[in-house]
């Protein structure tokens, strides 16, 4: 056999038994990647939950509190945070890891949260949001981190950018937690609220 097609050969099934191999640890890395990824459950709205919830049952999920804001203003709430979950998942625009921020009121009680809550939370979320001083809001607390950027930040040398625009578009109550949800759309914030109380059903039922 001529030496050159025999080495051409062995060139050959080298080349194709490297693509077998990294063909099979990109199908590996793709098995483990969606193994991590929690199930969700489809939550309500309003869920009531028998245990007093604490900060430190969110931080148990992946809750990474970035503030907490003071709340003599907002009745009857034990304290607030602003914080974020780093979810196992692609985010919504296809670009690394869904990243996702919150801000979370406690309360005493599930009653408490609907009765006391539920009006200070619309304030805060949706397209009538109250994100200014200058829009009379009861609670003020945290507004510039309740506002996100949408637009051109620079458009021939100046900013174009929308800059006064609602980034919790959704809230959810869950026991005695309103939690307000990040997303461009209340479609998105629905989801993003239903992965954080999704993560604290089976968190709470190991408790």
């Amino acid at each position: 056999m001529n030496p050159g097609i025999h080495i051409q050969k062995l060139n050959n099934m080298f080349q194709i038994f490297k693509i077998i191999i990294i063909t099979s640890l990109f199908s590996m890395i793709l098995i483990s990647c969606s193994s991590e990824k929690v199930e969700e459950t489809i939550m309500e709205k309003v869920t009531p939950q028998d245990k007093q919830l604490k900060l430190e049952d969110f931080t148990s999920i992946g809750l990474k509190k970035n503030k907490a804001y003071k709340v003599e203003e907002l009745p009857k709430a034990l304290s607030a945070y602003f914080g974020f979950i780093k979810f196992n998942e692609p985010s919504e625009e296809g670009k690394g890891k869904k990243v996702v921020e919150y801000e979370l009121r406690i309360y005493s009680s599930h009653e408490d949260a609907i009765n006391y809550g539920t009006g200070y939370a619309e304030e805060r979320v949706g397209p009538e949001a109250k994100l200014k001083k200058s829009h009379n809001p009861r609670w003020k607390e945290g507004l510039r981190d309740a506002r996100v950027c949408i637009g051109d930040q620079f458009d021939g040398g100046k900013n174009s950018a929308d800059c006064g625009q609602p980034k919790f578009n959704e809230f959810y109550i869950y026991g005695n937690v309103v939690i307000l949800c990040e997303g461009r759309t209340q479609e998105i914030a629905k989801r993003n609220c239903n992965s954080i109380t999704s993560r604290l059903e089976p968190s709470l039922e190991n408790q």
